[in-house]
């Protein structure tokens, strides 16, 4: 069972509320969200530079950085917004948002209860 939140992706002027997999198995060094390619053409995002990856089940393939956004999350009344690069990644069809994107927006998940909240 993945846990989702309502996120706000915003680049420049544009901004998209989604609901996005908080993965922690998305592991990065920096804070990344994964999006697919039309949410990214939503954004107007550019494509920068391509990354070779290796998914589950030993699946690869290539996905693109692109500019950076700001991903906020609201809980209770509270809202958390951090900047991090945005990863365009076709056939994906939800947003991903990475293990130290969860980390800078202060997220807690427990995972068996099915909860999220800020820490």
């Amino acid at each position: 069972m993945g846990l989702r939140v309502k996120v706000k992706i915003c680049y420049r002027s544009k901004c998209v509320e989604e609901h996005a997999l908080l993965n922690t198995g998305f592991e990065t060094d920096e804070p990344i969200v994964s999006l697919p390619i039309e949410l990214a053409e939503k954004l107007g995002l550019n494509v920068l530079s391509p990354v070779e990856f290796e998914g589950p089940g030993f699946t690869k393939g290539t996905a693109y950085f692109g500019n950076n956004v700001i991903v906020e999350v609201s809980l209770n009344d509270e809202a958390r917004k951090i900047v991090a690069k945005a990863l365009i990644t076709p056939g994906e069809e939800e947003v991903i948002v990475s293990d130290k994107c969860i980390e800078e927006l202060g997220l807690v998940l427990d995972l068996r209860k099915g909860k999220v909240w800020f820490s």
